[in-house]
């Protein structure tokens, strides 16, 4: 399972003007090549279910969200221990809702990320390059905005370090925006328009402590620096315009499952559940499930 830990990076102060998208995949760490498995058509397959209580963020636009995760890879290419190569497809869909109804539980976007990537196992480290697909929709709302990235993408991923700190693992990479829509309603402002991103880079590092012979203690930190040619006039962040996710797991597993008990936190300069920007950070508790 792909878990995670807090950071004062979260919170920290910069002028630097950068801005974050929201980004479905943010939670968790995959990387094919990690399983060794027979090459061929259909080599492998993961997928894993989220589902988080969230306070604290503007508007309690994010008090739940669930998120579902996966990839299958359509064919691996060699399992040697010095060079593999494989390809994957990827899919991951947030659903986020406030609780501002009779239920409690009133849905207000979904956000899809799809990509397709060549994977490369030079030992010791890992190469991911391909196209990747990122939007957002309204769901059971009269306000109107949504938002599309596309575009080539290249991943580096480390192999395992092992320190006193625990087991850990960093995974970087950097993305250019195709195609970039932000469609709102015709009486909203444009400030801070999409269309003005450019790209991004970003930085995920994952620590482990084996606590028995199944479960273990967990951490990691995302963050993400997509960047703009213009601002437009978009309000300014508390912190750094940036998003970030945090989290701590204690998981507990066996040879095909894994249970984890998060708890975290989400930041983003863009409340993307409405018309114009708004920042919002939220704490955050929940459960994950991996196959």
């Amino acid at each position: 399972m792909r878990i995670g830990a807090l950071s004062i990076l979260l919170f920290s102060h910069s002028p630097i003007e950068l801005q974050a998208q929201i980004k479905p995949s943010r939670t968790v760490f995959t990387e094919p090549l990690d399983v060794r498995t027979d090459p061929g058509v259909a080599a492998d397959a993961w997928f894993a279910a989220e589902a988080v209580r969230g306070w604290g963020s503007y508007q309690d636009e994010q008090a739940w969200q669930y998120r579902l995760h996966g990839y299958i890879e359509p064919y691996r290419f060699g399992d040697d221990s010095t060079a593999m190569f494989t390809t994957s497809f990827n899919f991951h869909h947030e659903l986020t809702a406030s609780p501002h109804n009779d239920l409690g539980f009133d849905p207000r976007t979904a956000r899809w990320e799809e990509s397709l990537l060549f994977h490369a196992r030079i030992a010791p480290f890992t190469l991911q390059t391909g196209w990747f697909h990122r939007c957002k929709h309204e769901i059971d709302d009269v306000q109107r905005r949504t938002l599309i990235i596309s575009g080539p993408t290249v991943i580096g991923v480390t192999p395992t370090i092992e320190t006193p700190l625990g087991a850990i693992r960093i995974q970087g990479g950097a993305e250019y925006y195709v195609v970039r829509e932000d469609y709102r309603d015709s009486a909203a402002p444009r400030t801070g328009s999409w269309e003005d991103l450019r790209g991004a880079i970003w930085l995920r590092g994952e620590a482990r402590w084996p606590l028995g012979e199944r479960s273990r203690l967990s951490g990691s930190y995302y963050i993400s620096f997509p960047f703009f040619d213009s601002r437009n006039g978009a309000p300014e962040d508390i912190v750094v315009a940036h998003e970030a996710h945090a989290e701590l797991a204690l998981t507990f597993f066996s040879k095909r499952t894994a249970i984890s008990i998060i708890v975290g936190a989400d930041h983003t300069w863009d409340e993307v559940a409405l018309v114009t920007a708004e920042p919002t950070t939220s704490l955050q508790a929940g459960l994950r499930v991996g196959l």
